[in-house]
């Protein structure tokens, strides 16, 4: 079973509805490693059990390279036993995409979400996230943007949002991460999503206000917006055409 947070294990449980029900899970800062077993816990409970609403999980990791399955060892400029003698945990993953950061201040979310009975795909999926993530930086006066080639939410030339997800027996895993206020340092070890020639930022550095707001409050709009957009997707229309 995907086992139930507590009002004082990290801020517990919500539910948020568009035309749909979806838990809310707010997992606190943690090590990449629990929080891909919580999921993978999660997963599989949704898989097995028809009746258990789909959920939502909000974290922030500490410092983590996660490579993808589009795995380029050239994306990755530091070695992987460098990376872990400096105090950098390095995963490798099954989802998609190449090369990416986790770091603390920076804003994940894994939506779990059985995509056949809400009309998805995993290019719906994509394009569901990626405007859940520029819905939030006009929240703050931000202009964010999609690439027509990359995925991923851009200001500018540089990447303040990336996506991977993965979709298993129907149901989704892994999802977005967002720059709020996080250092950028562990960047540094990378070539982010193995896209030469381009730049990340984080939110507070485009607006200073951002350095202190809650990241928790933040995930908790960007689920329920993630609720609403899913709700409105019919068979036969597609607004990531």
């Amino acid at each position: 079973m995907c086992p139930r947070l507590t009002a004082t294990q990290h801020g517990g449980d919500h539910r948020v509805a568009g035309d749909l029900e979806m838990q809310i899970r707010s997992l606190g800062l943690m090590r990449y490693s629990d929080a891909l077993s919580l999921m993978e816990e999660c997963h599989l409970s949704l898989v097995q059990n028809p009746a258990l609403e789909d959920v939502i999980l909000i974290v922030e990791h500490l410092p983590v390279v996660t490579m993808g399955l589009r795995e380029r060892s050239a994306d990755l400029i530091t070695p992987e036993q460098l990376l872990k003698d400096s105090g950098v945990d390095f995963q490798r993953i099954d989802r998609g995409g190449s090369v990416t950061v986790h770091e603390p201040g920076q804003l994940v979310l894994y939506p779990l979400i059985r995509v056949d009975s809400r009309f998805l795909t995993v290019r719906r999926l994509v394009w569901a996230l990626e405007e859940i993530m520029i819905l939030e930086c006009a929240r703050w006066g931000i202009e964010a943007a999609r690439d027509s080639i990359n995925p991923g939410v851009w200001v500018g030339r540089d990447k303040v949002g990336a996506i991977g997800v993965r979709v298993s027996n129907h149901v989704s895993k892994h999802g977005l991460a967002l720059n709020v206020r996080n250092s950028l340092q562990t960047f540094s070890h990378i070539i982010p999503c193995g896209i030469q020639q381009r730049g990340v930022a984080s939110l507070a550095q485009l607006n200073s206000i951002l350095a202190e707001e809650s990241l928790l409050e933040m995930g908790q709009r960007m689920a329920a917006d993630l609720s609403k957009i899913i709700s409105t997707f019919r068979e036969s229309s597609d607004p990531a055409e």
